[in-house]
């Protein structure tokens, strides 16, 4: 996906046709999206299998609220069994939570430039030197979503894996 919004982005930036340049951008933006979403749901899947079929609109809810549950659960266990402090389980809890809406806020961003450019053809992208917009998102902003939920669930998931819950 990443690779298919980079071609596009090349494209749209290269075309001299204002259409074709807007319809290429609006792809661009939908595939970087996409390429966050599923990085993301590919590590709810390794968190808890049930997780990888959450729906678009309710993964930022899940990173948002629904991680702490079972967290917190395993790390009292923990806790009672002398396995770890209470300073230990509120760490990995504050990384777990600080981490998890971090990630929603980024997916929250992505999909409200996703939404934009499937949905609502008559906000046309712009350019503005190398850079496309559409409404107050950036193209090159969007490039720099798959990577960053990469990083943010490379730690969702050593975090998973320190409270012991893979």
């Amino acid at each position: 996906m990443r690779y298919v919004g980079s071609e596009l982005e090349r494209l749209a930036l290269n075309d001299t046709d204002p259409n074709h340049a807007d319809l290429l951008g609006r792809s661009a933006f939908n595939r970087y999206y996409y390429a966050a979403f599923l990085i993301t749901r590919e590590t709810l899947g390794f968190m808890k299998p049930n997780w990888k079929g959450t729906a678009h609109a309710e993964i930022p809810k899940l990173l948002e609220n629904g991680l702490r549950k079972p967290a917190k659960a395993a790390l009292t266990k923990q806790v009672r069994s002398g396995l770890l402090d209470r300073g230990d389980e509120s760490r990995l809890l504050g990384d777990l939570n600080a981490t998890g809406n971090q990630l929603a806020q980024l997916l929250k961003l992505a999909y409200d430039a996703r939404i934009l450019a499937d949905y609502e053809p008559e906000i046309k992208t712009t350019k503005d030197g190398g850079v496309i917009y559409l409404s107050t998102h950036k193209l090159t902003t969007a490039r720099q979503w798959p990577s960053q939920a990469e990083r943010l669930c490379a730690k969702l998931k050593r975090i998973w894996k320190e409270i012991g819950l893979v």
